[in-house]
């Protein structure tokens, strides 16, 4: 468990909050931010947060698990920049999964040899 420890303002001028979710491309090739859930709410994070005495701040630290699935980032807002995002902690490489994705495709295929009939049907799925 990787553990995290960041300091949010919540109200006023430049305030910030962490959001849990994903970056995803649209139609026209944008990526966005898609927000999925609150850190506190998330039962796989282990959360404990800390209020200031006038609660201007909250101090977080959080335990993410090595095998968590989604991108926990900070967002920034103020008058002179609307929306800014922070990446706090992210999933392993994107790279890393694609190589291990094409990985299997290859063992699908080598264990699929001598039936025509699956090598078809995966040929046809995959486009091979």
């Amino acid at each position: 468990m990787e553990r995290i420890e960041i300091t949010t303002k919540p109200n006023g001028a430049g305030r910030n909050w962490l959001e849990v979710g994903s970056f995803e491309i649209d139609g026209f090739g944008r990526e966005e931010w898609i927000k999925k859930n609150a850190p506190q709410q998330d039962r796989r994070l282990r959360v404990d947060r800390r209020y200031s005495d006038r609660a201007e701040t909250i101090d977080w630290i959080l335990l993410v698990p090595d095998d968590y699935p989604l991108t926990i980032i900070k967002m920034n807002y103020d008058r002179l920049n609307p929306r800014k995002v922070d990446v706090i902690w992210e999933p392993k490489a994107a790279s890393q999964t694609e190589s291990g994705r094409e990985d299997r495709i290859r063992r699908i295929f080598e264990l699929a040899q001598g039936n025509d009939e699956l090598m078809a049907l995966l040929k046809e799925e995959f486009g091979r």
